[in-house]
């Protein structure tokens, strides 16, 4: 019975048209975001990388049977690519998107009509990064989801909720997630009279902390104690200059740890970095100023006498 039905359905079927009866009907199309895995966050690039289940539900006028006909079969799987599918794609993805941006896997249709398709995505979006409060920051990053051709009076896109579905969401070893949003949109574009209708899942994260804390943090305030137990040392002891010098070169290298993991841009300075940079500076004239008195002190008696007046 199925493969006679599948015969009679795909018989003078065309994919590459809106199954519809009338061209000014539209197809609402139904959206869900389920976030399975966040795969990677790269701090430096402002990329996204996670595996979600990209489910997408619309009618389809010409997939309609009887079940009385096909021995009371009211459901069947087709492959996606034998019936029209909307083309949706993700705006502020890195990579190209379009068939490639789902798994193969197959679409359920009911005898109504009904079709509904779950793929398996793994996605790459854009998320701009404010990491001024590094590595104690708080993040927000967006999928936006619309047709690349389609205007909102052919193809007209809804949330199923208002927000995602975390229930098969694998636990993240280096962002905590704080919240989630559904909103949907309509854009007006300047070559275009029709909307453009678009949903756009918000993601909100919190870095956690424990490694940071473990391998900048601590090693920072480290330093900066040590730094300290410089002005301990007796004058005019070249185990001054060599303390300064080397917590300034631990410094240095810590500082490069950090503008590795950090887009290269001017719109924001980390809170860290700039006490580092502080701290450096700090350090640096302390050196500077124990090699003065260091040579002072290698004078002795050679050295002229002080004025009267200034003494």
């Amino acid at each position: 019975d199925e493969a006679r039905l599948l015969e009679q359905l795909m018989g003078g079927y065309v994919s590459a048209t809106r199954p519809v009866a009338n061209a000014s009907h539209k197809i609402i199309v139904k959206l869900g975001f389920t976030l399975t895995q966040i795969l990677n966050m790269d701090d430096k690039n402002q990329v996204l990388s996670t595996n979600v289940w990209f489910s997408q539900e619309w009618q389809d006028e010409k997939l309609v049977w009887d079940p009385k006909d096909y021995n009371g079969l009211t459901k069947i799987r087709i492959p996606p690519k034998l019936i029209w599918r909307p083309d949706i794609v993700l705006y502020n993805g890195v990579e190209e998107y379009g068939d490639k941006m789902y798994s193969d896997c197959l679409a359920m249709v009911t005898y109504d009509g009904i079709v509904f398709w779950a793929p398996i995505a793994n996605l790459r979006s854009t998320c701009k990064l404010d990491l001024t409060f590094f590595p104690f920051d708080d993040q927000v990053c967006s999928f936006k989801l619309g047709s690349w051709t389609y205007d909102g009076f052919q193809v007209d896109l809804v949330n199923i909720s208002q927000e995602m579905d975390l229930n098969q969401y694998t636990v993240n070893g280096g962002w905590d997630i704080i919240g989630t949003e559904a909103k949907r949109n309509v854009v007006y574009y300047a070559c275009c009279p029709e909307p453009f209708p678009d949903v756009t899942y918000f993601l909100f994260l919190r870095r956690r902390t424990l490694y940071y804390m473990m391998n900048i943090v601590t090693p920072c305030l480290l330093l900066s104690g040590l730094s300290l137990l410089g002005f301990w040392l007796p004058v005019g002891t070249s185990e001054k200059v060599s303390l300064g010098l080397t917590v300034l070169l631990a410094f240095y290298v810590l500082g490069l740890s950090i503008a590795d993991r950090i887009p290269e841009t001017s719109e924001f300075v980390p809170l860290i970095g700039l006490y580092l940079m502080v701290v450096m500076i700090l350090t640096s004239i302390s050196v500077a100023m124990a090699v003065f008195i260091l040579h002072i002190h290698q004078l002795g008696d050679r050295c002229a006498q002080v004025p009267r007046w200034l003494q």
